[in-house]
């Protein structure tokens, strides 16, 4: 199957199963569909942005840490929209998984871009927990600010960083469960 095929199939399965469904969407679907989907389209695409190919299949290895807010959802749905006449009008390979890598991985890592972004230059804050501190932070996806999860204040980064994706288990203490699209029953 050619690359062109593959970006439409994932494009078209991804607008009728998640973008284009009225239907109250869960987290396990949200992510099975992103597993199902992403595995043709991240093979080919993980090979030209490997740092976050790589860092997307690993969490779609481990979707019951996943936490995805309604806000999130509706973000992923109109990038996924952007990202959907960005193909159509470029056809542009490289540009289509550097915006595609990017919009699942918002989905992915805990984030509230509708209502904070960074001080300094506007970007989209994601939520990681830092190891050494024990505690989530916000990083800025562009500038690479890092701020407190609690406070909103800036912290001085330094390189011993140890950061990874915030779990549900790191979540719950910064933000409530009902921000959260259900998964299975919850």
């Amino acid at each position: 199957m050619s690359i062109y095929h593959s970006i439409d199939d994932f494009l078209h399965r991804l607008e009728s199963t998640l973008i284009s469904n009225k239907e109250p969407v869960d987290a396990n679907r949200i992510l099975a569909e992103l597993r199902a989907s992403y595995h043709e389209v991240g093979g080919n695409g993980g090979k030209l942005y490997l740092k976050y190919a790589d860092e997307i299949r690993a969490m779609l290895e481990y979707p019951e840490e996943v936490v995805i807010s309604k806000a999130m959802y509706c973000e992923f749905k109109q990038g996924f929209r952007q990202l959907k006449k960005l193909w159509q009008a470029k056809r542009n390979v490289e540009s289509f998984y550097i915006h595609c890598c990017c919009q699942i991985r918002q989905l992915l890592i805990f984030n509230r871009m509708s209502e904070e972004r960074c001080r300094s230059c506007q970007g989209a804050l994601l939520y990681y927990y830092e190891e050494n501190s024990q505690m989530v932070i916000k990083e800025c996806q562009a500038c690479r600010r890092i701020y407190s999860s609690r406070t909103g204040t800036l912290i001085s980064a330094s390189k011993g960083l140890k950061l990874s994706r915030a779990s549900k288990q790191n979540l719950q203490e910064v933000v409530s469960p009902a921000e959260w699209i259900g998964y299975g029953g919850e």
